[in-house]
C-alpha cells in the first residue's frame, strides 16, 4: 500500500517538474488549466493521500522505530552528540576572536585615516542615501570587475569619467566575458574600450538584448558621463550619521568573501589532517580558528544589516552568506561534522565570491516587507544547510531535522503568500520545487517500504542526486524559471 502512494509521489514529481518548464513557455495560466486544474491531477493527489494516512495508521506503532542500520555505535570512543566545553578551547577561541577583531580595528584606523572627504560624500543612489565611495565601487566593479583601475581607485575613476569621458572612451577597461562578443569586436584579451562598442555614426554593434551584461556596463558609463548615476543628497534630507558612512566604507573597502572562504578551505584541510595525526591541540586550534571566522562573517552581515535597514535575507547573495554563516555555527558546535561544514561554507562563499551575483546593497522591496520573511526565509535556509552537509556523511538525524524544516519552512511560506498573494498555494515555480524536494527526501526514511535504502551505499547516493533538487530551487527557479519569487 504505501510502495503504490510512494510510486505516485514519483510520478507527481515529474509532473510537477515538468509543469514548471512548460509554465515558462506556455504561461501560468496554462499549466494551471491544463495541468494544476486538471481532474487526473488532483485525483492523483487524492489517491496518494489517502494511501499515504491509510499506511500511517496501519503502521502506527512503527513510525518511531529506528532501523538497525541507522543505529549509532555506542562502542565508540567518545560522544560526538555532545559538546563539551574545555578550558584549552576556550582560551584559543578567546584568543583567536580577540587577534581577529583586533586585526579588522587595526585595519580600520588605517582606513579612516587615508579617507577623503569626498569619499564620504553622501548621496542618493539606488533608492537610497550612501556615501560616495559605494557608488565608486559600484561603478568600477560592474564595468571593471575590481575596484581599481589603472592605478586610480574607484573614486577618482567615477569623478574622472564624469568629468572628462572622452579621456576614457579609448580605454580597454570594461572586462567582457562573453568569448563570441569579443571575436565580433575584433579583440583578443578580454579588455574593451568603451568605443568598440560602437561604430563610426555611433550605433550599436550588437543587437539589443544579445548581450545584457555588456548593455548594463554601457548603460552604468553613460548614466556616470550624464550625471545621472546619483543624485546629491537632497535639501532637508537627514544625512546618514558618521558611524553608519564609515562602516559602509569599510564594508565596501574589504573582500570578505575571498578572505572568508580561503580561511574555510584551510581550517577544513588542517581539520582533515588533525584527523590523521590526532592532535588534541591541533583540533582546538582549528576549533577556535573556526570560531573566530564564523564571528568575522557574523560582523559582515551585521554590518550589512545596520547598513541597509533591514535583515539581509532579501536576495541570493545575502541567503548564500547567511548558508556559509550557519554552516560555520555547525562546525563550531560539532567537531564531527567541521571538516564537511567548513568545505560546504568554503564552497558557498567561493560561489558568492566568483559568481555573477549582485553585492549591492539596495532598499528592500515592498513584497518583502513582511515579518514573515525572516521566519521563512531563516527556516527554508537552516534546512539546506542540513542538505548540504548530507552530501558528504548520511546522517538520519539531521535527515529529518532537515526535512522537517523545510516543511516548516513551505508552511511558513504558504502563510506569508496568503496574505501578500492572497493565496496560500498557487503552483509557483519556487513553491512547487520545494514540494518537490520535500517529497524526494522523504523517501531515504523509508526503508520499510523500499528494500533498496537498506544498503548504505545507495542512500549515501541517493542523498546526493536529491540535492540536485535543491539547487533547482535555489537557483533554477531564479535564473532559469520565472515567476512571483523571481525576485529573490
Amino acid at each position: 500500500m504505501r510502495s503504490t502512494a510512494f510510486k505516485i509521489l514519483v510520478l507527481l514529481c515529474v509532473t510537477m517538474a515538468c509543469a514548471t518548464v512548460i509554465e515558462n513557455y506556455y504561461g501560468t495560466a496554462f499549466t494551471h488549466e491544463y495541468i494544476y486544474g486538471s481532474w487526473w491531477f488532483c485525483s492523483l493527489w487524492g489517491v496518494c493521500v489517502f494511501l499515504l494516512l491509510f499506511s500511517i495508521i496501519k503502521n502506527i506503532r512503527s513510525i518511531g522505530a529506528m532501523p538497525h542500520w541507522w543505529q549509532r555505535n555506542k562502542d565508540k570512543k567518545g560522544d560526538d552528540c555532545k559538546f563539551v566545553i574545555k578550558k584549552r578551547i576556550l582560551v584559543i577561541s578567546a584568543l583567536s576572536i580577540i587577534l581577529t577583531l583586533s586585526a579588522i580595528a587595526f585595519g580600520a584606523s588605517r582606513m579612516w585615516s587615508n579617507r577623503s572627504k569626498l569619499e564620504m560624500q553622501q548621496v542618493e543612489y539606488n533608492g537610497r542615501i550612501c556615501p560616495l565611495h559605494t557608488v565608486a565601487q559600484d561603478f568600477t566593479q560592474k564595468i571593471a570587475g575590481s575596484h581599481t583601475i589603472n592605478g586610480k581607485n574607484a573614486v577618482d575613476v567615477l569623478v574622472s569619467w564624469s568629468v572628462s569621458p572622452e579621456k576614457w572612451e579609448h580605454e580597454r577597461v570594461i572586462k567582457v566575458k562573453k568569448q563570441s562578443a569579443l571575436e565580433r569586436l575584433g579583440i583578443k584579451d578580454n579588455r574593451a574600450a568603451f568605443l568598440d562598442f560602437f561604430d563610426k555614426d555611433m550605433n550599436y554593434k550588437f543587437e539589443s538584448g544579445e548581450y545584457p551584461d555588456i548593455e548594463d556596463k554601457l548603460t552604468v558609463i553613460i548614466l556616470a558621463t550624464r550625471g545621472e548615476l546619483f543624485t546629491p543628497l537632497p535639501d532637508g534630507y537627514k544625512p546618514l550619521s558618521e558611524t553608519r558612512v564609515k562602516t559602509e566604507i569599510m564594508y565596501n573597502s574589504v573582500s570578505w568573501n575571498m578572505i572568508l572562504f580561503i580561511s574555510c578551505f584551510t581550517l577544513a584541510l588542517l581539520s582533515l589532517c588533525s584527523r590523521f595525526i590526532k592532535s588534541g591541540i591541533t583540533h582546538d586550534i582549528v576549533g577556535g580558528l573556526t570560531l573566530s571566522t564564523c564571528a568575522v562573517l557574523a560582523l559582515c552581515l551585521a554590518a550589512r544589516w545596520y547598513i541597509s535597514e533591514h535583515i539581509p535575507l532579501t536576495n541570493t547573495y545575502e541567503t548564500m552568506q547567511v548558508i556559509a554563516l550557519l554552516t560555520l555555527i555547525l562546525a563550531c558546535i560539532s567537531g564531527k561534522w567541521r571538516t564537511y561544514a567548513l568545505i560546504v561554507a568554503g564552497a558557498t562563499l567561493l560561489v558568492t565570491h566568483i559568481s555573477s551575483l549582485d553585492p549591492q546593497i539596495t532598499p528592500i522591496m515592498p513584497a518583502l516587507q513582511s515579518p514573515w520573511l525572516a521566519s521563512h526565509v531563516t527556516t527554508i535556509m537552516i534546512s539546506y544547510t542540513l542538505f548540504a552537509i548530507l552530501l558528504f556523511r548520511l546522517d538520519r538525524t539531521i535527515l529529518i531535522c532537515a526535512e522537517t524544516l523545510l516543511g516548516i519552512g513551505i508552511i511558513l511560506g504558504s502563510i506569508w503568500a496568503s496574505g501578500a498573494w492572497g493565496t496560500y498555494w498557487s503552483w509557483d515555480a519556487k513553491e512547487t520545487w520545494a514540494l518537490i524536494s520535500f517529497i524526494v527526501y522523504l523517501f531515504p526514511l523509508q526503508e520499510k517500504t523500499f528494500a533498496w535504502f537498506r544498503n548504505d551505499r545507495h542512500r549515501q547516493w541517493y542523498v546526493r542526486f536529491a540535492f540536485l533538487t535543491i539547487l533547482m530551487t535555489y537557483f533554477g527557479c531564479n535564473y532559469i524559471l520565472h515567476g512571483m519569487h523571481s525576485y529573490s
